[in-house]
């Protein structure tokens, strides 16, 4: 080989390795997109209020006051949006060594993620004290406490496996679908760890998929996302064309529903009010036997009373018969 083409062959090479890096580092930066109210950043070198374009770091801490959102983007990945009055440790979610394992863990608080279709090896994890949701490319929001967690699902599929004592019970997990639900707090992990039960998967009503919308709608647009991760948020911020002949059936079995709800009431009612009179009535009859047998009883005595009386006068009479006459 030349000089001069191994010279040039060795830059390519460089550069290629230099870009490759550098799309990786991106793919998985956090970077503050927007932020609104308090949101601070607990790190090694103290707390600081977060600011636009501020890069967080792994094992960095998030923290929202009253009142507070502020929106994180994912490289070019994803966005999360951390809401008010909540706590979110940043575990492992940068490059280098793993990178392809993120984790966020939630103490508290409400989190809304949109991620891209992940590559095969890697995986996002988000942590509560009772749940871990490991996901491949969709959107959800997480909702924490100390004691409980509830992770609803708007696009995609989660795997959930629930948390106890800070162990991920990895024998006992379910797969959440797009408009799904799953609740759960101590006791319900306990019971299905324990009694070995089925994590309960609910469906979304149209109410709490609305709201999730509306909690998500004033998200910016970010340029840097992949095509498929700005067309997701879209999606989900935006409510889908409504079926009016769709609309219209929900509506009709609302109303059959309705209807049968309000017939099944009032033959309840009827019902009730049926046995409250048959039950008034079999008290009546008892009492009106108990004061039937009350007044034969006391007829018998009365008789028994006049029978004796008589017997004893007649009693009387012979011995005063009997006495002779002086």
């Amino acid at each position: 080989m030349k000089p001069v083409t191994a010279i040039v062959f060795c830059f390519l090479c460089v550069s290629l390795t230099f870009s490759c890096a550098n799309k990786s580092k991106e793919s998985t930066t956090l970077t503050v997109h927007s932020v609104f109210g308090d949101a601070k950043m607990v790190s090694l070198n103290g707390e600081r209020q977060l600011a636009l374009g501020d890069t967080i770091a792994q094992n960095d801490t998030v923290r929202t006051g009253s009142s507070s959102i502020i929106d994180i983007v994912y490289g070019t990945s994803g966005i999360i949006r951390i809401n008010e009055n909540s706590q979110v440790k940043m575990t492992s979610l940068f490059g280098g060594e793993g990178a392809n394992q993120s984790r966020m863990d939630m103490a508290n608080g409400k989190v809304f993620v949109t991620v891209s279709k992940l590559a095969k090896g890697s995986s996002f994890e988000v942590a509560s004290p009772t749940t871990i949701a490991a996901v491949r490319g969709t959107s959800f929001r997480v909702t924490a406490d100390e004691t409980s967690s509830r992770i609803d699902v708007l696009s995609g599929r989660i795997k959930v496996n629930p948390v106890k004592e800070g162990k991920v019970i990895e024998e006992v997990e379910t797969v959440i679908e797009s408009n799904s639900t799953v609740s759960l707090d101590m006791k319900a992990v306990d019971r299905i760890v324990d009694e070995k039960k089925e994590i309960e998967v609910a469906v979304l009503r149209e109410e709490e998929i609305t709201a999730i919308r509306e909690e998500v709608k004033d998200i910016k647009p970010v340029d840097r996302l992949e095509d498929a991760v700005r067309q997701e948020i879209q999606q989900v911020m935006v409510a889908p064309p409504v079926d009016t002949e769709a609309e219209k059936r929900r509506e009709d079995e609302k109303k059959k529903q309705d209807e049968l709800e309000r017939a099944t009431a009032e033959k309840s009612k009827q019902d009730r009010l049926a046995a409250a009179r048959s039950e008034k009535e079999r008290l009546a009859r008892e009492r009106a036997e108990k004061e039937r047998q009350a007044r034969e009883q006391a007829e018998k005595e009365r008789l028994e009373r006049e029978r004796i009386e008589k017997q004893k006068q007649e009693t009387k009479e012979k011995r005063v018969k009997n006495i002779p006459n002086l």
